[in-house]
This record gives structure tokens, sequence and C-alpha cells, in this order.
């Protein structure tokens, strides 16, 4: 049995122990007519994204800029229309496929809401949980991006700690963090031994969660404990591109993120695709210019 088997049968036990936790509820306000879905061209799920980033002047400092939600189109990556503004900065995106909600995590500079948001099919964003700020956890904020949903409405997310201030320093590794859906609080699992830099943190086949490194040098996807954020196994990726922020298309499991350079604002921005399992990275093409993280989503 190769290790790559073995590490996938290993990674099955923990997802199997993982979804018999409760199931996660989307938060509803007695009364509420649901929105509407998602509207997505075609029998397949469809691709959306938001654009702009943070573009703060100084790390951690407020954002500039605010999001904007897309549809793309999924077999070139290109512009079917804008739906709408978010009104918040988004870093990170998913699809809940247990309730049909799409949630986002908003940017460590948010100048309006640092936490967890559910996003509608017109674009506008709400706060899961006002009260909920920095995902309720005290202390510094945290720049919790990237996020990811399993299929029984799970989520969970990550994020890098800075380099160390000092030549030298000690080594830092990703935090990775549960986050209860209902209430928009997580809870934190540091030090988890990567450091991804970029994170392309999701769930794929077999709701195997994997987070895909940045595009140093040598390039690799983690295969993750789901309960703390510990790698499981290292699948190396070549040819090493940057494939941040992104999502796995539920038809046919290839791994779907964004090459962009940060702070650019005349940087282009493409999607990379990548067959996980077997390490092949290729170039869908170019997107929507300033395209930031994108997911899948089902009728």
């Amino acid at each position: 049995m190769n290790v790559l088997r073995r590490s996938t049968l290993l990674a099955a036990m923990f997802v199997a122990a993982f979804v018999q936790q409760a199931p996660a509820q989307t938060v509803t306000t007695p009364g509420a007519t649901p929105a509407p879905s998602f509207v997505t061209p075609g029998p397949g799920p469809g691709l959306v994204g938001t654009v702009g980033d943070c573009d703060n002047v100084t790390p951690g400092g407020p954002c500039q800029t605010k999001s904007t939600l897309v549809l793309l189109d999924a077999n070139t990556g290109q512009l079917i229309r804008t739906i709408g503004p978010v009104g918040f900065t988004v870093n990170g995106l998913a699809w809940d496929k247990a309730t049909k909600t799409l949630y986002a995590t908003t940017a460590l500079g948010d100048t309006k809401f640092h936490g967890l948001i559910t996003i509608a099919p017109n674009g506008q964003g709400t706060p899961v949980n006002p009260a909920a700020v920095n995902f309720g956890i005290e202390g510094p904020g945290v720049p919790v991006h990237g996020l990811a949903i399993d299929a029984f409405g799970h989520m969970v997310a990550m994020y890098p700690v800075p380099p160390p201030p000092v030549p030298g320093g000690p080594e830092t590794s990703d935090t990775y963090v549960r986050i209860d859906p209902k209430t928009g609080i997580a809870t934190q699992f540091p030090n988890t031994g990567i450091n991804t830099f970029r994170n392309g943190i999701a769930f794929g086949e077999f709701n195997l969660l994997w987070n895909i490194n940045a595009a140093l040098g040598q390039q690799f996807a983690f295969l993750l404990d789901p309960f703390n954020g510990a790698p499981l196994f290292t699948q190396p990726l070549n040819p090493p591109t940057t494939a941040a922020l992104g999502d796995f298309n539920p038809v046919n499991n290839l791994y779907y993120g964004l090459n962009f350079t940060a702070f650019d604002p005349t940087g282009a921005t493409s999607i990379t695709v990548i067959d996980v399992p077997n390490g092949k990275v290729t170039t869908l093409g170019p997107t929507v210019p300033h395209l930031h993280v994108i997911t899948w989503v089902d009728k």
C-alpha cells in the first residue's frame, strides 16, 4: 500500500469521526423570507468570487477597498456578470452545500466588521453575529483568511503567523481554526507545523481537507487532520504555481485557486488548476483583474 493511499485511509478515518459531530445549522430570522438561490448557468456548479482585497497602506491597517461578488465562466474564468457589492472586504469564501449558504471571512483591516459573514444572492454581506468581532477571539486581531466548509456544514479556516521579527528567530507555523457557523466564534489550534503563506484550504473528494502551499521554490498540498489542522501527508506539486484562496470543483475534484501579486494594482490575475492526488498543476488562464477569492456554488 503506497504512502498516499495509507495517508488517505488515515484521513478518511478522521473525517468519519469528524462528521459524527452535530451538523451545522443556518442562522435564520423568524418569519424571514428565504433568499432566492444563486443563479448558475448550465446544469453544473457555478464559480463565484469577490473582486477587491484589503489594499491597506500598512499590514493590519484599515482596508482601502470593499469587495464585489462576481459570477465567472467555469470553463474560462472570465467574467459572466457582476452580482453586487458585498459591503465588506472579503478574504475567504466558501459555499455550504448542506444549507445552501455562501459564507465569507472579512479582512483584519475591514473598517466595518472583522469576522464571519453570509453573502446573499445579490452580493450583500451580513455578519452572522455582530458581537463576534475578531471571530470571538480575545487579544490582538487574528488575520483569518481562507475558508472551507465540508459536506456536512463544518467550517474551518487557517491563517499564517507573520515571519519572526528577528532574522534567524524561531520558525512560525499556521494556526488552524474551527468556526461555529451559528455564532461566528472560532476555536484556535496553533502551531500546526506548516506555513502555507498564501493558503488554499478546501475540502475535496471524500471530504478530505487539503491546503495548497504558496509557490516558494518547491510547492506542496498538505492533507490535514480536520480536527486540529495537523498535516497527515504532503503531496509535491509541479510546476510550482501560486493557487491561493480557492476551492475544489465538486464535479471533477480539481482544485481551482488564484495566482496574483499582492498589493500590486496593475498586476494580472489568473486561475491555477491542480490535480492534487497526482500533483499536476496547469493554468486555466487570465481572469478578472483583482479577483481575490473563489468558490464553487451548486443549485
